[in-house]
């Protein structure tokens, strides 16, 4: 290698100055200085490569409010006023937030900016300004939140599924036992589903699983959960209820998918759900309150369907 190349980070070969702007240049976040006379006196690589803006062209200008033009989380543009970079020059404080700030190309990039004033003793000298683009961080965020919904719910119906159900009910029981908050689980089976398959085929066994979520969803409150369970089978959870409402909702349940139905070829095809219903109880568990709902919506089964059973 030849010895008269020199390593940006090699200490022993620069003076104070050259180690320092080597160093800033290094780092991932964006950073410039601004003296007390608002001009620009120094603008690293990374700077450049997030707003895409040379630093022959920012060095030496002059600018009395941030030269990144940020806008704050509501899309609104930041005024002279209330730039972080005027309002620590003036009291000296270290100020932080989230904004976007204009790419030379036009389009936003969301930062975190960090402003903080150059002291000497209690005199102020001038302002540096850190920023970090945040947009990656952005990306995964939506990213998990998307594979969060794909988790918990059902891929046919958009409901929320078997996983989330039962995690809700575990939350329900936390809230009963350290709370006392009552509530209801109601297992829902549309009734014999294996003809509509059988008679039908797969396609319209899917537009019946669809349309009971539909129906049933209309019946409950935005503080309740109704989701598939998997296949054929619905579960319902209603915090804050009791008896008696925990079975007119049932029956109403029963009832709008009864008087619902669907069409085939212009045949009007009849549909009928079977439901057991239960109020939580001070001895239960997740699993014995879940199995108590289940057990009354096969009673429902055996006494003729189209029905709901409560205990």
């Amino acid at each position: 290698m030849d010895s008269s190349i020199l390593h940006p980070l090699d200490a022993g070969k620069m003076t104070d100055g050259e180690l320092f702007r080597a160093m800033m240049d290094y780092v991932h976040e964006g950073i410039y200085f601004i003296d007390r006379k608002f001009n620009v006196t120094y603008w690293n690589e990374s700077a450049e490569r997030i707003t895409g803006i040379p630093a022959s062209e920012i060095v030496g200008r002059i600018s009395t409010e941030s030269i990144l033009r940020p806008v704050d989380q509501n899309g609104e543009t930041i005024t002279s006023e209330r730039t972080a970079l005027k309002m620590s020059m003036l009291d000296g404080k270290i100020r932080e937030q989230e904004v976007s700030v204009r790419h030379r190309d036009g389009h936003r990039v969301p930062v975190l900016l960090r402003t903080v004033p150059i002291k000497k003793f209690t005199k102020i000298l001038g302002v540096m300004e850190v920023f970090i683009d945040v947009s990656v961080r952005q990306q995964i965020e939506d990213q998990a939140e998307q594979y969060k919904e794909l988790a918990f719910t059902d891929k046919l119906t958009g409901l929320y599924n078997r996983r989330y159900i039962e995690e809700f009910i575990k939350a329900r029981m936390d809230d009963y036992r350290k709370r006392g908050v009552p509530f209801c689980v109601m297992f829902l089976d549309i009734d014999h589903f294996k003809l509509f398959n059988d008679n039908y085929g797969h396609e319209l066994g899917d537009e019946v699983i669809c349309m009971v979520g539909k129906a049933c969803s209309l019946m409950i409150r935005s503080s309740d959960l109704f989701g598939r369970f998997g296949g054929e089978e619905f579960v319902a959870v209603l915090p804050g209820t009791n008896e008696q409402n925990m079975y007119v909702i049932a029956d109403a349940m029963r009832s709008i998918v009864e008087n619902t139905g669907i069409s085939s070829g212009g045949e009007k095809l009849k549909v009928t759900i079977s439901i057991g219903a239960t109020m939580v109880r001070a001895d239960d568990s997740t699993e014995s309150v879940m199995k108590r709902a289940d057990d009354l919506l096969y009673m429902s089964k055996e006494a003729g369907r189209n029905q709901v059973t409560t205990a």
